[in-house]
């Protein structure tokens, strides 16, 4: 049993608020457990200079002063930056970057992702909402007659699975690790995958002992089945969001 009552493979209480910034062409407020992140996609100005064909998708990640205590640093760090770069990595993966073409050319979008409250999972709660805020801003894009085409789009989805030593002293592999299971667990896994099923990245690091392969499948299974579920619910986020 876990310290929040959750069965091994079960997820947090999980939520996604599509439209949560007004102002944003697509936006999501991401709830896992105490974990809370503020999704939104918007239109660069300009493309990157050096891109020759199709759109670009990239993302920022920050986390609020007040998302953790003691209160945090505002300025963006090497943490930030390597996380800001695997959001961009998937969400590029789900989305068919030659069909980001407008009327005047090729179209660029960010994803900004601010952690507003911070107990472990920030990132994959924000692939899984930036994975929203995205589809929105696209369907807005198509609506406002910036783009030529409908491109593409892949849900995908992102969750942590470690394996962490219980009250019983036996060590078991754990879905959806809050930061009091994260902080102690002897293997940390970080998976994205689209809601097919196919692997986009794994970022997985034996924090106190090395993991066999058999462990590795079974984690692998348990990050599936969670991010089957977490697809679901942004199924019904962007129908509510639409």
């Amino acid at each position: 049993m876990r310290s929040d009552g959750r069965r091994p493979d079960e997820l947090r209480p999980f939520s996604i608020e599509p439209g949560f910034i007004g102002s944003a062409l697509g936006s999501a407020l991401v709830t896992a457990g105490r974990t809370r992140v503020i999704c939104t996609a918007s239109q660069e100005a300009r493309p990157p200079a050096w891109l020759k064909e199709g759109g670009w998708v990239t993302a920022e990640y920050a986390m609020l002063p007040g998302s953790v205590r003691p209160r945090g640093r505002r300025e963006s760090g090497g943490r930030e930056k390597e996380i800001q770069r695997l959001i961009g990595r998937s969400l590029r993966a789900a989305i068919e970057l030659a069909g980001l073409i407008g009327p005047a050319g090729p179209v660029s979008l960010v994803v900004d992702c601010d952690v507003i409250e911070a107990d472990g999972g920030t990132r994959t709660a924000a692939i899984t909402g930036g994975y929203v805020a995205l589809f929105l801003a696209v369907q807005a894009l198509l609506r406002q007659g910036s783009l030529l085409q409908a491109p593409t789009l892949r849900p995908v989805a992102a969750v942590s699975v470690g394996i962490v030593e219980g009250t019983d002293g036996v060590a078991r592999a754990l879905l959806d690790l809050p930061y009091a299971e994260d902080s102690r667990a002897a293997v940390d896994l970080n998976v994205v995958m689209l809601a097919s099923g196919g692997l986009i990245e794994v970022q997985g690091t034996g924090e106190r002992s090395s993991f066999s392969r058999a462990q590795l499948d079974v984690m692998l299974d348990l990050a599936e089945r969670g991010v089957a579920s977490l697809a679901e619910v942004q199924r019904a986020a962007i129908g509510a969001g639409r």
